[in-house]
């Protein structure tokens, strides 16, 4: 990952909390988004922090092995990833079932820290 993130604009690590299968002392993983979304992009940070790398990771939007799977849980991975500096996020659902994501989404992201869009380039677009 150290050696990828010299070379890569972004990174997208696959941060699925229902995947830790135990970890950290967590019977049911899956039902702890905030602490496996920031531990993980903070571990990632701390991998890549020497780089000019983007962290935008993927996110989980399925129910296996998380009872507690809502738009409100969608949101809370939403708010650790940029807490711990992601900028932007993807979302992953194998059946594209994303009826739970869309209610979460109440209003557009403006970006992780001005909520303006950039400026083009001079000259873009002439």
């Amino acid at each position: 990952i150290a050696t990828m993130a010299r070379y890569c604009d972004v990174l997208s690590p696959m941060i699925y909390p229902s995947h830790f299968f135990h970890m950290d002392g967590y019977a049911r993983p899956g039902d702890a988004p905030r602490h496996f979304i920031s531990e993980s992009m903070e571990r990632f940070r701390a991998i890549t922090g020497d780089t000019k790398v983007v962290l935008r990771p993927w996110l989980q939007a399925f129910a296996w092995r998380t009872p507690s799977y809502s738009p409100a849980y969608i949101r809370v991975q939403v708010t650790a990833s940029k807490e711990e500096g992601g900028v932007g996020f993807l979302f992953w659902n194998a059946r594209n079932d994303y009826s739970k994501l869309f209610p979460a989404m109440t209003e557009p992201d403006t970006g992780p820290t001005t909520g303006k869009a950039a400026k083009p380039a001079s000259g873009a677009g002439q």
